[in-house]
């Protein structure tokens, strides 16, 4: 082999050796800009969804009140005379009464001694003629929804109490799920029931929200009270503790 041949041979191999290590590098720097691209990604998705609407600064709502221990008294029916405020408020003719006697009911105590659970109807007596508790967010949603669309009943449950100020500041009233003093309570009790086991407080009581401001919140009481008032912060608390529950109507 001539030396001219030598050289040509070899100048093919170093040139052969320079394009795979560029090839390979540029396959290495492609794959690492792809893993970066993914990990900034990642923290985004448990970011929360921003709201959709802006929330003003207040609002407040004229929503009739209802006393729910008017006659026909409902002494445990809290819940039903909240919902009917907010159905009146949209010019639904209903009382609380007729609610009552619509709204799923589940016993107090069954045969095996199990409590009721709230979940899935009131329990007891809502009259008070028998001992009662209360009912959760799924019965109401199911008794709203014989008088409004079940696409405009909103179940807000579970989520950050932002997004009950921004219902309020569209214009729709909140059906929620706190407590008699508006403030968190120590007496949950556990319950056995058909369904296992669930924490329960005798204090558990149900408002319409009716507006808010920087500093309040504010609500139709069924106690008698039209545009109570309780601090953000403390009400935003207890209505964590009672599980978030809150529903509106989109109308």
């Amino acid at each position: 082999m001539s030396p001219n041949r030598k050289w040509i041979k070899f100048g093919l191999l170093v040139t052969t050796f320079i394009i795979g290590i560029l090839f390979i590098n540029e396959r290495y720097i492609k794959a690492d800009q792809k893993n970066d691209t993914i990990g900034n990604q990642s923290p985004h998705q448990t970011e929360k969804k921003a709201l959709s609407v802006p929330i003003k600064e207040s609002s407040q709502l004229d929503v009739p009140l209802l006393y729910q221990f008017d006659e026909p008294s409902l002494y445990n029916g809290c819940e039903v005379t909240s919902l009917a405020m907010i159905l009146n408020y949209y010019d639904i003719e209903v009382t609380k009464n007729e609610l009552a006697d619509e709204i799923k009911t589940v016993p107090l105590l069954n045969e095996d001694d199990e409590y009721g659970n709230p979940h899935k109807g009131f329990v007891g007596s809502i009259s008070g003629e028998e001992p009662g508790l209360g009912v959760y967010h799924e019965p109401i949603v199911k008794l709203a929804q014989k008088y409004v669309s079940k696409n405009k009943v909103i179940d807000l449950t579970g989520s950050d109490f932002n997004e009950v100020l921004a219902a309020l500041s569209s214009g729709h009233p909140v059906w929620t799920i706190t407590t008699a003093t508006f403030s968190p309570v120590d007496d949950f009790v556990t319950w056995d029931t058909t369904d296992g086991e669930i924490d329960v407080t005798y204090s558990m009581h149900s408002v319409a929200i009716t507006g808010y401001d920087s500093e309040m919140v504010y609500f139709n009481d069924p106690y008698g009270e039209k545009d109570s008032s309780m601090d953000r912060d403390t009400f935003e608390e207890t209505y964590e503790q009672m599980g978030s529950q809150a529903v509106y109507f989109n109308l």
